[in-house]
């Protein structure tokens, strides 16, 4: 578990090539149907106990060895941590780093953060990569680490995970969850949150209107009703506020019951062109901001037209977003906006099927590698992740602890009555299109923002006309990268 490993020119040039664009935040089978109800949570396991000195030598007797030890006595070691930074995740490290090395003396973590990680993480870390000096621990998300796994850049965990019986961040019955962290047949990713996401809506706005708010058992044509309804165009208000690009607009696409590929994971084949896919990108990516003007265009860019300024009634959102509407912070400087979430809206697939995944480190091949993993075992433990979720609002890793602390926690944070909406959909969750050869920021960067969501959201494209091209083209790259395996 312990090699550094340069990366060769050609490897580097094909990583650079894929890099140009966001990649949103945050998690093998065909494509993916709703996770079964997931068995009991294990419980965190008990810390390691201390190496026992040897006994004695008896006079009558063999001196014994000392008993086994579930971890081996850890000499001082300062570890590299390449962090996902932004100003949610920022503040979490500030406190975890400083938390961990007072607890295990003599461990050290140098941590770099990524200040702007949606457009510039995977550009750094493949830098460090192709330079020879990778970090010993980074931030992934559940879909991008496949690609250095497959060229043997990360280190795999099951040894770690078994010996240290680290089983509170992989909750059973989760397929989103296994598709995050599995990778043929072994483990690389250790969660820490349970990525996922559902509609927040902005309470003020539908008292004003005189509408009822959502329920859990809605369906998609009544959110389309509601966002007529909530809609003043004199008054500058709208129903909801769109996201604007493909990776979260996976939450309405799920609805429909098909996916963009063949399989979610290792695709051969693009369907985005599947008539249910185009009709409901139709309505919610295109129709709903520019023929029906029920949400504001997604290229206005003043941050006016908002569910965070009360100009928007509903927006599709995850949990590390509630801080921004309401805290007690804001609340104390009179500037929350009082909400709540329910789940996504039915559709035509079967069940309630929402976009999760999980997210969180991996071990990086380098000499350090097991003190990376003691860091990474720290940050999923009962008190790194609470402190984690804590800052961040994230769900934590451990069902048991999301379901038992979290929820209630969130109410009291945040105000929402309805957390167990982010849990329930979390166990239908289906995660985003997961391929070693074309990773999912690559087919976002060279294909799919440039051929489809960009006139989409200005426009002059109708997913009609535009994702058959998409199609095309991603097809091209598929059928490149497979002729190569």
């Amino acid at each position: 578990m312990s090699e550094k490993r340069k990366m060769t020119r050609r490897e580097f040039l094909a990583l650079t090539g894929s890099t140009a664009a966001a990649i949103v935040l945050a998690s093998c089978t065909p494509a993916p149907t709703p996770a079964p109800t997931a068995a009991p949570p294990t419980k965190a396991p008990a810390p390691a106990q201390p190496t026992q000195p040897p006994a004695p030598a008896a006079t009558t007797a063999p001196t014994q060895p000392p008993p086994p030890t579930a971890v081996p006595t850890k000499a001082p070691t300062t570890i590299e941590f390449l962090a996902w930074g932004d100003t949610t995740d920022g503040p979490a490290w500030e406190k975890l780093k400083p938390a961990y090395e007072a607890k295990f003396a003599g461990q050290k973590v140098n941590v770099t953060p990524v200040a702007n990680p949606n457009a510039e993480f995977y550009t750094k870390l493949q830098t460090m990569f192709a330079g020879g000096t990778p970090p010993d621990l980074a931030s992934f998300q559940g879909w991008e680490w496949q690609f250095y796994a497959d060229k043997n850049l990360l280190a795999p965990i099951d040894d770690y995970v078994a010996r240290d019986k680290v089983t509170s961040p992989f909750p059973q019955g989760f397929v989103s969850v296994e598709q995050s962290v599995k990778w043929k047949n072994k483990m690389y990713l250790v969660p820490l949150q349970m990525g996922i996401m559902v509609m927040f809506y902005a309470k003020k706005n539908f008292d004003d209107a005189g509408v009822k708010y959502p329920t859990d058992d809605w369906t998609f044509e009544q959110f389309v009703e509601l966002a007529g309804k909530l809609t003043n165009a004199a008054n500058k208000k709208f129903g909801y506020q769109p996201n604007g690009n493909w990776y979260r607009d996976i939450g309405w696409i799920v609805l429909t019951g098909k996916r963009e590929f063949d399989n979610i994971i290792d695709p051969k084949k693009s369907q985005f062109g599947a008539p249910e896919i185009v009709k409901m990108l139709n309505t919610v990516s295109y129709e709903m901001p520019h023929v029906q003007k029920v949400a504001p265009n997604p290229t206005d860019t003043s941050g006016a037209f908002t569910i965070n300024t009360g100009a928007c009634a509903m927006k599709y959102e995850g949990p590390w977003f509630m801080p921004q509407l309401n805290s007690p912070q804001l609340r104390e400087q009179k500037k929350e906006v009082v909400f709540d979430v329910v789940r996504m809206p039915k559709g035509a697939a079967s069940g309630r099927p929402h976009r999760g995944w999980g997210e969180g480190v991996c071990v990086v091949k380098t000499a350090k590698s097991d003190a990376a993993w003691e860091f990474a075992k720290y940050l999923v433990s009962e008190d790194g992740n609470k402190m984690y979720s804590e800052i961040t609002g994230r769900i934590p890793s451990n069902l048991q602890l999301a379901e038992t602390w979290w929820v209630p926690r969130a109410k009291e944070l945040y105000g929402i009555s309805n957390g167990k909406a982010f849990i329930d959909g979390f166990k239908e969750g289906q995660i985003d299109v997961v391929s070693a050869g074309v990773p999912r920021n690559k087919m976002w960067s060279e294909v799919v923002k440039p051929t489809a969501w960009d006139l989409i959201n200005n426009g002059t494209g109708k997913p009609a006309d535009v994702l058959p091209k998409v199609d095309e083209k991603l097809q091209k790259m598929l059928d490149d990268y497979w002729k190569t395996r």
